[in-house]
């Protein structure tokens, strides 16, 4: 609603439509002055029209002039426009009981709309409460929840620290074991090492002794010509056991080979602990008596064929004695000159 439109200016306003022919009415009179409300400018210019005829009154007395034509016809221009105007404010303030009574009828629905508003925000704030609640009961199970969390994860670390120390610990273990057992690696290989060189040397020992033999045959052989048949027999049968103990020194080295190659099977056994360690060294121990035990085996058996050699030597003198007795007894002294090896197993015999 404007404001600021006095009754001065009204009257002023409808002077001025008066002067220029015109009925003064209540929009003309909003409208000359640009600003104003029927409410407002209605009681103003009704206040001018009952004031018009004291001031025509007036005017008349100071100026008795004028003719009653004028006067006749400004009275009744005067209830003219004094009907309009009751006219137009009576369908002002319909208009305005009309638009009040919209206005109102807005205003109860809008009241009941905001009613409804307010029941269904008194609903919303319950479920908010309601929702609050919940989210603080939720929160503080999380709450509860996070600092069992947290404890779990605090033992959980020292669970992790605990572990990490055994495992140095079980490291430190596996180090100490991998030293004792690459120490007793070392000295299975320097035993081994000497073993295969005593085995070395036996054999060229015993090769160089069978050579001895061999000869020692090949020349009781060409002195014995009537006992070739046996003796060849012999030497066959000689040579037999030496292949069977060239077999057998080929399986002691195929046999060290092996031991060998478990050892290094072993040593892949390195994380088992120190219980594979006293494995692998009673291992070791028993393949050392094992191979220990063989070589006095072959030595044993080496030494029964020379015995046999002997003896078959012995008894080949025998019968070289007994044929040549029975024969020209003047060939004895030759064969007993040329045949040195003969007489020295019997006399070794004998000494035996």
């Amino acid at each position: 609603m404007a404001t600021g439109v006095k009754e001065a200016d009204v009257w002023a306003a409808a002077d001025a439509l008066l002067h220029a022919g015109e009925q003064p009415t209540i929009e003309k009179v909003r409208l000359h002055l640009g600003r104003g409300s029927p409410n407002t400018v209605g009681p103003h210019l009704k206040n001018w029209f009952r004031g018009l005829g004291m001031r025509l009154l007036a005017e008349q007395g100071g100026a008795n002039d004028i003719p009653q034509a004028v006067t006749r016809a400004v009275s009744q221009v005067w209830e003219t426009a004094l009907a309009a105007a009751r006219n137009e404010c009576t369908a002002e303030v319909a208009s305005e009981r009309k638009e009040l009574a919209t206005a109102q009828a807005a205003l109860e629905a809008d009241r009941a709309a905001l009613e409804q508003e307010r029941g269904r925000l008194r609903v919303r704030e319950s479920d908010l409460e309601a929702a609050t609640r919940s989210a603080q009961d939720q929160a503080a199970a999380a709450e509860t929840r996070l600092q069992a969390i947290e404890q779990q994860m605090r033992e959980n670390a020292q669970a992790l620290k605990d572990a990490y120390s055994q495992l140095a610990g079980t490291r430190d273990q596996v180090a100490a074991l991998q030293q004792v057992l690459q120490a007793a690696h070392t000295t299975h290989q320097d035993s081994l090492m000497a073993a295969e060189a005593r085995h070395t040397a036996h054999e060229r020992r015993w090769l160089g002794e069978i050579d001895g033999h061999r000869q020692a045959l090949k020349r009781a052989q060409e002195e014995l010509v009537r006992l070739q048949k046996a003796s060849d027999i012999t030497a066959t049968q000689h040579r037999h056991e030496l292949n069977q103990a060239h077999a057998a020194s080929s399986v002691q080295t195929q046999r060290a080979m092996k031991a060998e190659t478990e050892m290094q099977t072993l040593k892949a056994q390195l994380e088992a602990g120190a219980q594979a360690a006293r494995a692998v060294e009673t291992r070791w121990e028993s393949a050392s008596s094992q191979l220990a035990v063989q070589i006095d085996t072959l030595r044993h058996q080496l030494q029964t064929k020379d015995r046999q050699m002997e003896l078959l030597m012995q008894g080949k003198a025998r019968r070289t004695s007994r044929s040549v007795s029975k024969g020209d007894r003047k060939v004895v002294p030759s064969v007993a000159k040329h045949s040195p090896l003969i007489k020295s197993p019997s006399r070794k015999h004998q000494s035996t």
